[in-house]
């Protein structure tokens, strides 16, 4: 499987995943036990957020099939050695959770840029998986940096990319936005350390003043102040 299909169906593979979950919970719910919050979910709403959520999916597809085809040369086919492969996912997560952490918490301190970008994804006080797309395409677009930051170190670091990397990456970051926006109680996350936990983010978007601004991890709202329970002063 090419570098550039191959990455593709894996986000087209997530993104049915993420769109059969949104529709089991929409017809059937969250199991009390696992439900976060007790706000419902509605046909209606979906449907009218739809249309934001499949614009940026198009797009991201595309920029992605493109990006991926200019910079071909930068990958290397080989399976790589697990070691190379863990450590170059440690350090595209570390850069991404970085850019993604400074870029979300700016787009909360500056009210600018929450009320003409971020509000948009904060509509969904409830979101359900698929949401983690309904947002404003410059939000996303600017956080596209943190992985392509990651990627470049990686291939100063190793002289390559290994491809098998590049489709790790994409099905454990892809599956987490899915995982974190679902409003159900994480299974596994809480026994992986330093996990960013659908709880964390769903606490974000119940009271998006508060904090909870990191995603695949929480040390950075641990280490600047930002970390938020129910009970905790306001950050």
């Amino acid at each position: 499987m090419g570098l550039v299909w191959g990455t593709l169906s894996i986000y087209l593979t997530v993104n049915v995943v993420g769109v059969l979950w949104t529709m089991c919970i929409l017809k059937w719910g969250i199991p009390k036990d696992y439900a976060l919050q007790g706000r419902p979910h509605t046909w209606a709403t979906f449907r009218e957020r739809l249309p934001l959520v499949l614009f940026n999916t198009v797009v991201l597809l595309t920029m992605t099939g493109f990006g991926l085809h200019a910079m071909r040369d930068w990958f290397d086919s080989s399976p790589p050695a697990l070691s190379t492969l863990g450590l170059g996912l440690v350090v595209i997560f570390v850069i991404d959770d970085v850019v993604f952490y400074c870029w979300h918490r700016m787009l909360h301190d500056n009210k600018w840029l929450y009320n003409k970008i971020h509000r948009i994804h904060h509509k969904a006080f409830s979101p359900l998986p698929y949401e983690f797309l309904y947002v404003h395409p410059i939000e996303w677009m600017v956080g596209t940096l943190g992985p392509a930051l990651g990627f470049v170190a990686v291939a100063t670091i190793w002289g390559s990319i290994p491809i098998w990397t590049l489709w790790s990456f994409a099905i454990i970051r892809n599956v987490h936005e899915l995982d974190i926006h679902s409003g159900m109680r994480s299974v596994l996350g809480p026994y992986i350390p330093l996990y960013g936990l659908t709880e964390h983010h769903d606490l974000h978007h119940s009271k998006p003043t508060k904090g909870n601004f990191s995603s695949t991890f929480t040390f950075w709202d641990r280490v600047l102040g930002t970390y938020w329970r129910p009970g905790d002063k306001a950050a």
